[in-house]
């Protein structure tokens, strides 16, 4: 099962016939690939906030890139949360079923999209972010994202010789970097909250069958999507694990 978030026509053109995927060049490998964490979260949620906060201040140690969700299901509890798309609590599910283990709750952190703990521990999220660095050491693809004039460039290594992740989906992500939204109803009323890298959009950018390719996108169009940060992570199909992400670092 693919996720697909809805999109317009124009976006479809843009991930289905401009992200054309050449012959890559060779990625250079980082010291510590960059860890990816989704934080699945709610508005509604009074158990959320404190995974909120911890999202912003662990997005600023090198090596993290994180994503925060905002599922739908709380919605009925008062207050519609204003980030939420059933699409992202579908994601959620997704994994729950890929894991084999049912387990969908916020605040929620899956973490390199092998495993899930609590969004709120820190220690919880530090084992976790250990142990998905050692399973994953053999597998890792390196992942870079830079401009070239007004096109957006990612580039993605290939599979180690080691290997048996060699066909995986490269997905583009359009959010913001941070997002404050004052809540007037619900169980976090009164509240003023912080997201980092709320998710606008999600898009499939092409398949990757283990070689080095290279996807070339168009920034002026990425740039009216809505959001003002760029992530890519690569990621094996069914939401298996995700070998390699990362930020595009220049501003939109």
């Amino acid at each position: 099962m693919k996720f697909f978030l809805p999109l317009g026509a124009g976006a479809l053109a843009v991930a289905f016939a401009l992200a054309l995927a050449g012959p890559g060049k060779a990625v250079p490998p980082t010291e510590r690939p960059n860890t990816a964490l989704e934080l699945f979260t709610s508005q509604g949620c009074s158990s959320c906030p404190p995974a909120d906060a911890l999202l912003v201040e662990l997005s600023k140690k090198p090596g993290i890139v994180a994503l925060s969700f905002s599922v739908d299901y709380w919605n009925y509890l008062g207050w519609e949360d204003t980030l939420s798309s059933p699409a992202y609590s579908e994601r959620q599910r997704q994994y729950a079923r890929a894991r084999g283990d049912g387990k969908v709750y916020t605040p929620q952190v899956v973490i390199d999209g092998l495993t899930h703990v609590n969004g709120s521990n820190e220690a919880a999220i530090e084992m976790a972010m250990r142990n998905a660095t050692e399973k994953l050491k053999n597998v890792r693809v390196p992942l870079s994202l830079h401009d070239e004039n007004d096109t957006l460039v990612i580039d993605i290594g290939a599979a180690p010789d080691a290997s048996d992740k060699r066909d995986a989906t490269v997905w583009l992500v359009i959010a913001k970097k941070l997002e404050t939204v004052s809540i007037t109803r619900g169980e976090n009323q009164g509240r003023t909250l912080s997201y980092h890298h709320p998710v606008r959009e999600l898009m499939p950018v092409g398949m990757w069958k283990g070689e080095a390719m290279t996807i070339k996108l168009p920034l002026k169009e990425l740039k009216t999507r809505g959001g003002d940060a760029l992530i890519a992570f690569l990621q094996v199909e069914n939401l298996g694990p995700i070998l390699g992400i990362a930020e595009y670092q220049r501003g939109m």
